[in-house]
């Protein structure tokens, strides 16, 4: 990372603190959709995957949803901070993002 570019700070909810805190993992999930990379790199691109798989979807939520996963595949940088509330004793937990997306297509259904 060169010296001068700014590190973002994601807040991410989860209901599992122990994929986060534990597995020192953070994770977002839309099984139905799939692995992010094998989409196009454009935020239209991301619409046009949700309207796909969730054809019903009301119109407003399609740019919100797609976007949280196009920003989680391609704007989330390593070296980026994460923010989480944790539900189990109430703290706010600081991580680091130390690697590239990964798609794990048998990890257990996430909440």
């Amino acid at each position: 990372m060169m010296e001068n570019e700014e590190k973002r700070v994601w807040g991410i909810h989860t209901k599992d603190d122990h994929l986060f805190l534990v597995d020192n993992r953070i994770a977002i999930e839309w099984k139905p959709i799939g692995n992010l990379s094998k989409i196009e790199a454009t935020r239209a691109a991301f619409n046009d995957k949700y309207i796909e798989v969730y054809p019903n979807a009301k119109k407003g939520a399609i740019p919100t949803s797609s976007g949280m996963l196009y920003r989680f595949m391609y704007e989330m940088q390593v070296g980026d901070y994460v923010v989480f509330p944790s539900k189990s004793d109430r703290k706010i937990n600081i991580g680091i993002v130390e690697s590239d997306y990964i798609y794990e297509p048998t990890a257990l259904e996430y909440v």
